[in-house]
Parts: structure tokens; C-alpha cells; sequence
């Protein structure tokens, strides 16, 4: 008899020390559906070079050091969705939740502390087949995307420290069982002009170093993030040239390329049809003050109406302006 993927489970916490897996993970964290994935080992047998006066066949092999990494792509709900932000971003409410008609708001910046938040993961993997515990787990990156007659969906790609097996599955979670999001409750403006993107994209990368293994040991001894990248991106139905212009002349009124670029805020809104607490729909909000479009072709072919898959990157010239601000409105009281 085989094992259903489906009754699988991933359930997230925030973790107290670095080092110990939270012992009320499964009570106090958030359980997040997932459409797929898993973590995978990253390691390798060692196998050693000929030797003179050896045989012509490998006598021995050893193993060597190990981290899990791996990718969960998921519909996206607005409470565990908190929890990869906060992860992935770093929360700057500090858990001081603001009552917004009954709902809670937290809005999060991108943290230039020297690491980001460390959680304990617990993870079924399938309808018994094992029960994982990983400790020190670090989101490295985060993907967002919803086309117009879709739903937003996303990716979250994980790095942890270390995993113990044959763990005791929790038996009932506190599922995130909150509304998902559509294209036709989205909306996204571009220097304060509405643009009818027909899908849209966001990316983090926080670049997290996971090579610091260390003598006398199989676990890394370090997660740090390294340069952060911020980057968005749409798709329109071309109206006119002025943003061809921009994204490759410079601004968008220049008959020729120029050097410098056009920086303007870049503002995705989205929101639930569902109420998420009373009266009150959820919502989640990306801003990101200024973005820079990159230079593009238009994509001309025979009788097609010309669309263009526009990309760009978020910047941060002023230090003290954050490189983007995320804000999510849900039923929620506290972040997992």
C-alpha cells in the first residue's frame, strides 16, 4: 500500500533559540496548504581519489556534511502568508497588532539586521510515510504571482540547519483555512497610474549563505543573508511607446537612449472577497517605492495584438526608505 501526498502537512514557528526546535510547534504554529513540495538533503557521498598500491575499485565511501532545502508552492492565504513574510522580510510591528475594524494589520519592511528570523518546521510526509522536525529554518526566497482569471499563487524556497526523523505527527494543527486571493481583485499602479496589467509577479531573494560547514560537525554552522534582491514584474497590452521609452531611452518622452532611469513607485493591491473577522475583507498590499523598468523588445509576430512581459527592479538610493513595504490585513491576532 502506498502513501497519499495529500495527507501530508508542513506547519510553521517562530522559534525562541536559535538552535532548538520550538516545542510548541505544533500547538502555536500555523499548518500551511500546500499545492507541492518538500524538503530534500543536500549531501553527498565522499569518495576518495586512486591510491597508489589500492585496487582498481572504491574501497570505501564516507558521508559528509548536510543542510535541507527545498521549494512549497501554495495558494496563498493571508495568515500563513504572514509567516513566510515575516521570515522572508522581517516584521517591524514587533507583534503590536493595530485593530483595523476587527481585523489585525502588520506591515513589514525588509530588516538590515545581520539574520533574519529562524523558525521550526514540522513536515509530514505523506499519510505516514515519516514526520520531520528542522530546526533553524530560514526562508530564502519568495516568489508571488496571479494572472487576471487566476489565483495568487506562490513559491517559498526554505534552507534548514538541521532534521531529526521518526517524530510524532500533530494531530490536529491549526490549519490556515482563510480565503484565497483572485486576478479580478487586483489591482496595480505605476507612478500613481493604474495600469491594467494583465498578471503580475513579485521575487525576494535574501542570498543566504549555506556553506559554512565546520570541523566536527555534519550541520552548517551559519545562515546569513547576503545582498538582497527585490524585483517585480508585469504583463500589459501595449497603449502606446512611452513605456518602451522608458524602460529603454530612460524617460519616457526621449526620442533617443539616454543614461539615467526613470524611478517611480510601484504599488500592487490585493484583496479578499471573503470577509476575514466581521465586516472587515483581507487584503495584502506590496509597495515598492522605487522601481526601475528594464529594457524590453516588443514582441511583434504576424496578426497578434502586441503584449509585453515587463520586469524590473525595486532600488533603494535613500537608506532610510525602505526597498519595499508589505502590509496584511487578516483575522489574525499574532504572527506564528
Amino acid at each position: 500500500m502506498g502513501f497519499s501526498s495529500q495527507a501530508g502537512q508542513a506547519i510553521f514557528r517562530s522559534q525562541t533559540v536559535n538552535g532548538t526546535y520550538n516545542a510548541d510547534t505544533g500547538t502555536a504554529g500555523v499548518a500551511m496548504k500546500l499545492r507541492d513540495g518538500a524538503l530534500a538533503p543536500s549531501r553527498t557521498l565522499m569518495i576518495p581519489d586512486p591510491e597508489i598500491g589500492g585496487g582498481r575499485d572504491i574501497a570505501d565511501a564516507y558521508l559528509g556534511g548536510v543542510s535541507w532545502s527545498g521549494d512549497y508552492n501554495f495558494y496563498a492565504r493571508l495568515e500563513s502568508l504572514a509567516v513566510l513574510l515575516k521570515g522572508a522580510l522581517g516584521i517591524v510591528d514587533s507583534q503590536v497588532d493595530m485593530p483595523v475594524a476587527g481585523a489585525n494589520t502588520h506591515t513589514f519592511t525588509p530588516s538590515d539586521a545581520a539574520q533574519l528570523p529562524f523558525f521550526s518546521l514540522e513536515e509530514a510526509i505523506g499519510s505516514g510515510l515519516e514526520v520531520y522536525h528542522y530546526t533553524d529554518v530560514v526562508m530564502n526566497t519568495l516568489h508571488l504571482e496571479a494572472e487576471a482569471s487566476g489565483y495568487l499563487q506562490g513559491t517559498v524556497g526554505l534552507i534548514a540547519k538541521n532534521q531529526v526523523a521518526g517524530q510524532v505527527r500533530t494531530a490536529s494543527p491549526q490549519w490556515d483555512d482563510g480565503p484565497m486571493l483572485v486576478g479580478t481583485n487586483i489591482t496595480l499602479t505605476y507612478n500613481g497610474v493604474n495600469v491594467g496589467a494583465k498578471k503580475f509577479s513579485f521575487d525576494l531573494n535574501n542570498n543566504f549563505a549555506s556553506d559554512d560547514y565546520r570541523l566536527g560537525s555534519f550541520f552548517i554552522g551559519d545562515l546569513t543573508p547576503t545582498g538582497r534582491e527585490v524585483m517585480a514584474g508585469f504583463t500589459i497590452r501595449e497603449q502606446d511607446s512611452a513605456m518602451w521609452r522608458q524602460a529603454v531611452y530612460g524617460v519616457s518622452s526621449a526620442t533617443s537612449p539616454g543614461g539615467l532611469t526613470t524611478k517611480a513607485p510601484l504599488v500592487i493591491t490585493m484583496n479578499t472577497y471573503e470577509m476575514v473577522t466581521g465586516t472587515t475583507t483581507g487584503s495584502l498590499k506590496i509597495e515598492l517605492p522605487e522601481f526601475t523598468i528594464n529594457p524590453y523588445a516588443y514582441g511583434a509576430s504576424g496578426s497578434t495584438i502586441i503584449d509585453s512581459d515587463l520586469t524590473g527592479q525595486a532600488l533603494r538610493p535613500d537608506p532610510a526608505t525602505p526597498i519595499a513595504t508589505v502590509t496584511v490585513v487578516s483575522g489574525s491576532g499574532t504572527i506564528a
